[in-house]
């Protein structure tokens, strides 16, 4: 049985969902704890911006079991009890599991419906549990074929046609804000990550006067038109840019606040409005800059407004996308069944070969459409009957 933990922007808070944004070194003490107990035969975890899911292959049918279980494990490594996270918490199992990932995978319940990031990160989780030994038989199938289903969803539907992504989306909630970019200053703290590259390529569409970008240990790839519009700046100086950029989007991977209440404020001189949009997760930028004057501050959970105006114009392809990853599901649920129940064919398979050099073939072909006929339910009967007939 597949059973899936899910906590996301649909139900959790992002206070909440920081605890479980688990490092590599934490997801990986994550997935071989679980694959040590009795019950777990295999284990993956998806961790992005707006979601955690554990997903585990099992022979227990005791789900209620397995998520006190997974809760404890979770709750070992980020080193506290949460309180009331049982009211957070959506449980999968089964089918509806099965049915979930291939929803994700295919950006059908992000956020921004259709963006594709997700896909990337549903491969990257599952080669993670594959490097840690946790993904065996079952889960690689579950999530190789969810991954294939995305991909023939995007090809084959307007899903993914806008190119809206929560970068993009960051850059025009902060445009609704100032009412334009004309002649405005962007401060883009991590553009050399995956986030914050999208957003620097999206900003440079834009009539920004100028564009900075902080740089630690990596490069960054600059586009010819960046040429004259975008300065890479030291880490250690982001401070002396917020005074003087108009619009401050961060997006790192670090536990650690990039921008703290007690800097902003030491930093800021000039008395003029300023935008800031945290798109991490751990929270990049304190979120106490709220009450500052002339200060306005987003995060992942007020993209919510955004989104839904977004996944509007969607609704057509949507509908297609649901059905193409129901009968995905339908594979995958029929695949697990028949490999569950692999003793049973090869059980089977030698008795009919006895029968046959007992009594010939047509006899016992008879014997066995009988046998279904008899013991079968009507709906069975009739499916076998439409599987001979084409």
């Amino acid at each position: 049985m597949i059973l899936l933990l899910s906590l996301s922007f649909k139900n959790t808070p992002q206070k909440v969902r920081e605890y479980f944004a688990f490092g590599d070194e934490d997801k990986k003490k994550l997935l071989l704890t679980l694959c040590s107990e009795e019950p777990i035969d295999e284990a993956a975890v998806l961790v992005t911006c707006n979601r955690t899911e554990i997903y585990i292959s099992t022979h227990e049918e005791n789900s209620n079991t397995l998520i006190s279980l997974i809760v404890k494990k979770c709750e070992d490594i980020i080193g506290r009890d949460i309180e009331h996270l049982r009211d957070y918490i959506l449980c999968y199992t089964g089918r509806g599991a099965v049915s979930h990932l291939y929803m994700v995978s295919a950006g059908l319940d992000s956020m921004l419906i259709g963006e594709d990031q997700i896909l990337g990160q549903v491969k990257d989780a599952i080669e993670f549990a594959r490097k840690c030994n946790t993904s065996h038989l079952y889960l690689n199938t579950l999530f190789r074929d969810a991954v294939t289903e995305a991909k023939k969803i995007k090809t084959e539907t307007l899903i993914s046609k806008s190119g809206v992504s929560t970068a993009t989306l960051a850059l025009r909630v902060a445009k609704d804000d100032l009412s334009g970019f004309e002649g405005k200053k962007l401060l883009i703290i991590g553009a050399s990550g995956k986030i914050g590259s999208i957003v620097l390529k999206n900003a440079l569409s834009y009539d920004f006067s100028q564009i900075y970008v902080t740089k630690r240990s990596h490069n960054i790839d600059m586009s010819p038109n960046a040429e004259g519009k975008v300065s890479i700046i030291e880490y250690n100086d982001r401070y002396k840019y917020v005074d003087d950029a108009d619009i401050i989007i961060s997006s790192t991977s670090g536990p650690h606040f990039t921008l703290t209440m007690e800097h902003i404020k030491n930093n800021l001189s000039k008395a003029c409005k300023k935008i800031f949009v945290d798109l991490a997760l751990p929270c990049d930028i304190d979120e106490r800059i709220r009450s500052l004057e002339g200060v306005s501050y987003y995060n992942m959970d007020d993209m919510k407004k955004y989104a839904k105006e977004n996944n509007e114009k969607k609704k057509l392809s949507i509908e297609k996308a649901r059905e193409m990853a129901a009968d995905g599901v339908e594979k995958f649920l029929k695949w697990e069944l028949f490999q569950e129940n692999w003793q049973v064919f090869s059980d089977a398979t030698k008795s009919l070969e006895k029968e046959i050099a007992r009594i010939g073939e047509r006899k016992t072909l008879e014997h066995l459409f009988y046998k279904i006929r008899d013991n079968g339910s009507l709906e069975a009967l009739q499916s076998l009957i439409d599987t001979l007939s084409s």
